[in-house]
């Protein structure tokens, strides 16, 4: 948490300001026959200097694949959302956006109400890896649970690697607010009868996707395998410097894409422009993101 929430407050401070995202946004998507919300957190706006994205190629060349999509050159756009699913008894979320970390954030609570939702109800959160723009939302302003009814569920590993990462005072609260509820799973776990655990580790040690539903009707949510719906898809070899394995992180990615290219997998990634719900298909050398 503390290398992601260093390097990304400092790639948003020196970004140009973009406009304010609107107070809440909501989607309804369907599983199936469960019920289920995309929910808007916010955006980042991240400069084009290689520092992130595109390691070790300069941001001409990265500027070159963003023009060719029609997108500007110097600055490198990811909304933030989550996904809400109402299965039964349970409320679940996944993934808490970044909370009072980015004033470009923070927006969850409103997307939750128009979803029909109060924290309060929230019974389950599933958390895809420890980085600030996932779990920042967790902890409010003041310091308190952000959800006090839910169990949080990551991954064993996950759950280990946050716990060590408390050089700071900050960092040590944190922990210790969400301490008493997190459960960790085994990667990999059939957690909750509709959410089964994939792990998909290389952006964090514990870095977990969730296939939610029951077959044939699931939704993949990939979590930070992918973040860019051009520059992740189009080039997916490129290395993004937050990747904590980036040897494991940079062989996953082309691998994992294609396989959800050849199943046509219906897929939530957090990070592409809202809803973020859509497939991926090969395109040419590499894939291309459909909404849909």
């Amino acid at each position: 948490m503390r290398l992601s929430l260093v390097v990304l407050l400092a790639a948003c401070a020196s970004a140009p300001k973009t406009s304010v995202e609107p107070p809440g946004r909501a989607q309804r998507v369907s599983i199936g026959s469960i019920e289920a919300y995309a929910l808007a957190d916010g955006h980042l706006a991240l400069p084009n200097d290689g520092a992130l994205f595109g390691v070790g190629h300069p941001p001409s060349e990265t500027g070159d694949v963003l023009a060719a999509a029609g997108l500007v050159r110097d600055t490198i756009h990811l909304d933030i959302q989550c996904l809400l699913v109402k299965a039964g008894d349970r409320v679940i979320l996944f993934d808490a956006g970044m909370g009072a970390f980015s004033p470009d954030a923070g927006h969850l609570p409103a997307s939750l109400a128009r979803g029909g939702v109060l924290p309060s109800a929230i019974t389950d959160i599933f958390i895809s890896h420890a980085h600030s723009d996932h779990i920042g939302g967790l902890v409010t302003k003041a310091g308190a649970l952000a959800f006090p009814a839910a169990t949080i569920h990551m991954s064993a590993p996950e759950w280990a690697a946050l716990q060590a990462d408390t050089a700071d005072a900050d960092s040590q609260r944190f922990v210790a607010v969400i301490a008493s509820k997190v459960e960790p799973f085994e990667p990999g776990a059939q957690v909750l009868p509709v959410v089964k655990a994939v792990a998909t580790p290389g952006h964090t040690v514990g870095h977990s996707s969730y296939v939610i539903g029951t077959a044939p009707d699931t939704l993949l949510y990939t979590g930070d395998v992918v973040h860019h719906a051009i520059l992740s898809l189009q080039r997916p070899t490129w290395s993004v410097q937050v990747d904590t394995d980036h040897a494991a992180a940079d062989a996953l990615r082309p691998q994992m894409l294609a396989t959800l290219a050849a199943d046509h997998t219906h897929v939530f990634v957090p990070h592409v422009p809202f809803p973020g719900i859509g497939h991926v298909v090969v395109d040419g050398p590499g894939f291309a993101w459909k909404p849909d």
